[in-house]
């Protein structure tokens, strides 16, 4: 590992839920951060130690001048209709500007392009919504700019949508089968890794949590750390109404899709890609009780938790 704390990154989406703990991640581990960001509530936002850089992602001329003088640059696709587009500017920049590209979505992986290939084809026609995501994502693979895409799976904090529900009683994410989840924390410390560490080869990383875990598993630990009963409740109008709370148009949909596919495939923990998290991160990743223990519950009367709505992402599958 060559951490390089001197170098000069740029965080697309800082405010996010990835973003966010990726610029912090960086900027603990002494990198210089700095974000592109639209305004000054954005800027006031933005982690201790990351500089704002006033800018919008569709301005190309605004991108080009952000990422000028940076070593590597991350980015999260945001869920708008020219996501295509969009990653098509970053990429363009980047390369522009000899800058390692560091990505985080959703990735079908293989050891060549044309096993990619084979593979995106067989998961488009199931997973029709993510057609768009596996064509930009291998793009970003084929990248000339040292790139490296890290394969999240779903986010312990989604959980935080539904705070109110948990509080209440129920957990309803509709997790029928088990799957792998993961604390973001973890992905902000591995995306400063990628944009920190010159010997990190490019390529493509999953990024899983310690196990695979059901609907009724996670409510029981939810149980144990509220002191009273949670129960599981995979009634998917009751899921569909608290998303339609905390988010509209391509975020809800992106989000509701994400979950859909979810439902129709257990994601059991490969032992190899919790090896190659664990080797990425230098740790053993985040366990989902450390998580649950780690939130602050909702206060009566206090904001509702939807602003904390975090975009799922299927990794390697």
């Amino acid at each position: 590992m060559t951490i390089d704390s001197k170098r000069q990154v740029l965080v697309l989406g800082a405010t996010g839920t990835v973003g966010s703990q990726v610029a912090r991640a960086t900027a603990l581990a002494g990198g210089d951060v700095r974000a592109l960001v639209r305004s000054e509530a954005s800027a006031a936002k933005l982690p201790a130690g990351v500089s704002a850089v006033r800018g919008d992602l569709r301005d190309a001329n605004a991108l080009t001048r952000a990422v000028r003088g940076a070593q590597a640059v991350f980015y999260v696709s945001p869920h708008e209709p020219d996501e295509e587009a969009l990653a098509k500017s970053v990429i363009r920049a980047c390369n522009g500007a000899g800058a390692r590209l560091v990505f985080v979505g959703v990735h079908v992986d293989a050891p060549t392009r044309v096993g990619r290939a084979a593979r995106r084809f067989l998961f488009g026609r199931m997973l029709s919504h993510y057609r768009p995501k596996f064509r930009l994502s291998e793009r970003v693979r084929m990248t000339s700019s040292d790139a490296v895409i890290l394969m999240p799976t779903n986010f312990f904090q989604n959980d935080e949508v539904f705070l109110d529900e948990i509080e209440a009683g129920t957990f309803r994410q509709p997790f029928e089968r088990p799957i792998n989840r993961v604390d973001a924390r973890d992905i902000g410390d591995a995306g400063a890794r990628a944009l920190l560490d010159r010997s990190l080869p490019a390529g493509a990383y999953p990024l899983v949590g310690p196990r695979s875990l059901s609907g009724v598993d996670c409510a029981a630990i939810w149980s144990s750390r509220l002191g009273r009963p949670v129960r599981y409740d995979g009634d998917a109008e009751g899921f569909r109404e608290a998303v339609g709370r905390a988010a509209h148009g391509k975020k809800r949909d992106d989000f509701l899709a994400s979950y859909a596919a979810i439902r129709k495939f257990e994601i059991a923990t490969d032992p190899r890609h919790l090896e190659r998290t664990t080797d990425l991160l230098g740790r053993p990743p985040t366990s989902y009780e450390a998580y649950v223990r780690s939130i602050e519950m909702p206060k009566a009367g206090g904001a509702p938790w939807g602003a904390h709505l975090a975009a799922s992402a299927v990794a390697d599958w």
